[in-house]
């Protein structure tokens, strides 16, 4: 083996019920006074824990969040310790609160270069099974003026523990469930083909595909699933440690192109075009793209076949947990072909990563069939 790579995972702590763990992290990490930012879902239950160390509370994110909101929890609390409970917006806000508040800046000023060392101590708790933030040195906000979002990258992002309970996912709306899980799913699989995949990269995330197809049907269809909801929040979180390492490609850069059309939630608006991506993409990497077909229930008569079924599979999977396979169901239209196009590469980094080259040409017909729902089996 000839590759050559880095890899880094943070501090895990995983298990149902294990977020009794918490005020023992806390006390590990000598935190003395804690901002709690956490969904308004789990806000009571914050406050009517007995922690034997002061906090306060924050619960105003909103998905999809705005950089606005880490100014405003800084301006407003006093804090050493950040805990962030909740989908992957409060978690992503978490973790960039934990850095501006250290420095007592504004967020925006943080933009564009290293961020300082963080001086918060930060732990993540996800309440879904998706974004897999809790270990990754990612956060996403939308930003004023700009077309796309905005992804800050830095390790100074990587909270100290990930504190993972699937018990918090139980509750969750079946849609949750549903776009969440697409998300990690996603995340594996642009992981897996990512030009930046490594060894290590891929073992996480072919873990993650192979558990995500069956687990999510089985907690869409019953989200009392406890065994179903065990399973989607590890394959969430290899899916994380995966992308974390590889990152994502194409398949995210087109759904953040379309979403302004239609402002879905990040994993819904990924997912439905994600079939396209895997038939555009399978040449590249015919094996890479059998496996994925065949854990999404797919078999061909040749390896580039089965290749290319895995688009197929994966349509067939959103249809079972009702999502949508083409944009022309959520408002979309040929006259929104130039646009997406265009804005596809905005996404640079998504782009370069992506292991067929993307040229405009061909993603133009990418983002029409992707509107039109032409997943032909013909075409094989």
């Amino acid at each position: 083996m000839d590759e050559s790579f880095e890899f880094f995972c943070v501090r895990i702590v995983f298990g149902w019920g294990r977020l009794c763990s918490l005020e023992e992290e806390v006390e590990r990490l000598k935190g003395r006074k804690v901002i709690f930012i956490v969904d308004r879902a789990v806000k009571k239950f914050v406050e009517e824990q007995d922690f034997s160390f002061d906090y306060e509370v924050f619960s105003d994110v909103e998905p999809e969040p705005e950089i606005s909101v880490v100014d405003e929890i800084v301006d407003q609390f006093t804090f050493d310790t950040v805990v962030g409970v909740g989908g992957g917006s409060t978690l992503d806000v978490a973790k960039l609160t934990a850095v501006a508040g250290g420095e007592k800046v504004k967020a925006l000023d943080l933009m564009e270069k290293k961020l300082p060392e963080r001086k918060c101590k930060l732990i993540l708790c996800p309440t879904t099974a998706g974004t897999g933030s809790e270990v990754t040195k990612l956060a996403v906000f939308k930003i004023p003026g700009r077309e796309v979002k905005y992804v800050f990258d830095d390790e100074s992002l990587y909270a100290d523990t990930a504190l993972v309970d699937p018990k918090l996912t139980i509750s969750a709306p079946q849609h949750v469930t549903a776009s969440s899980g697409i998300d990690a799913l996603c995340h594996a699989i642009e992981a897996y083909t990512s030009l930046y995949s490594n060894p290590v990269s891929d073992m996480f995330a072919e873990r993650a595909f192979r558990i995500i197809p069956n687990a999510l049907r089985e907690a869409y269809a019953n989200g009392g699933n406890v065994k179903a909801k065990i399973q989607m929040a590890f394959a969430s979180l290899l899916a994380g440690i995966a992308f974390n390492s590889a990152g994502t490609s194409l398949g995210h850069a087109l759904g953040y192109a379309h979403n302004h059309i239609h402002n879905s939630p990040h994993g819904r608006s990924v997912g439905m075009t994600m079939p396209y991506v895997l038939q555009y993409n399978a040449i590249a990497n015919l094996e890479k793209h059998a496996r994925i077909a065949r854990a999404l229930g797919e078999e061909g008569k040749s390896l580039r076949e089965t290749a290319l079924k895995a688009g197929i599979g994966f349509a067939k999977l959103l249809k079972d947990v009702g999502i949508p396979y083409r944009l022309s169901d959520v408002g979309t239209s040929e006259d929104d072909v130039e646009e997406i196009t265009e804005r596809i590469f905005l996404s640079e980094k998504h782009v370069q990563r992506n292991p067929r080259i993307v040229r405009k040409e061909d993603v133009r017909e990418v983002v029409r069939k992707s509107i039109n729902g032409l997943l032909w089996e013909e075409e094989y």
